[in-house]
């Protein structure tokens, strides 16, 4: 490695006087090396970080609740109004017996389906894996 002879090479010897000083080049990695090591975290942050863990995971193993109720009350709803419909409006039960096509069959049976699914999806967690 060579000397550097700061007689002829100005320049060096200007750095090496703003690096004396503290304001060179590498005054900013000098200052970093100065500091601490220790994180700037508050003092609870384990305990902050385990209580929002903990109410996640509460999160995550409860149900929809208000979903699942409005879901179902939507359900009942439309079930009641239709049957409503179906015993008081003739309208309706002539419209019915036109409709002998043979698709709504399986109309009636995607029905059922969606019925069933939402059935089990109220069942609660215990019942369906066992």
């Amino acid at each position: 490695m060579k000397d550097i002879d700061f007689r002829t090479n100005h320049a060096a010897e200007n750095e090496w006087q703003a690096q004396e000083r503290g304001d060179g080049p590498y005054a900013a990695i000098g200052r970093a090396a100065r500091q601490g090591m220790e994180p700037a975290l508050p003092p609870d942050f384990a305990e902050r970080v385990a209580a929002t863990a903990q109410a996640r995971a509460r999160a995550l193993r409860q149900p929809a609740r208000l979903e699942s109720w409005l879901i179902g009350v939507l359900l009942a709803v439309l079930v009641v109004t239709g049957g409503a419909a179906m015993v008081f409006d003739a309208r309706f039960q002539m419209t019915l017996r036109e409709l002998d096509v043979p698709g709504t069959t399986w109309l009636l049976g995607l029905a059922a389906c969606a019925a069933l699914t939402q059935a089990i999806a109220w069942l609660p967690a215990s019942r369906r894996q066992g």
